[in-house]
């Protein structure tokens, strides 16, 4: 059984990462979710997990657009 520090020690899994990733670009991020970013995460796969959504994002608004026109 793990004890309450070592739960608290490890690191966030890259889908975690990228739910708060999710949920931090369409702004609906707790402030319990985003202290916990702040503790146990690490700025890089965030900053990865980010470009990867603006991607999508703007690549689903091309194909959208592509389609409407």
């Amino acid at each position: 059984m793990l004890k309450e520090t070592d739960k608290n020690l490890k690191e966030l899994s890259w889908l975690q990462m990228l739910m708060s990733v999710c949920s931090a670009f369409f702004g609906v991020q707790s402030d319990k979710n985003l202290m916990t970013d702040f503790t146990k995460g690490k700025v890089w796969p965030f900053v990865a997990a980010g470009l990867f959504v603006v991607i999508v994002f703007i690549l689903t608004l091309v194909v959208v657009v592509k389609l409407v026109l």
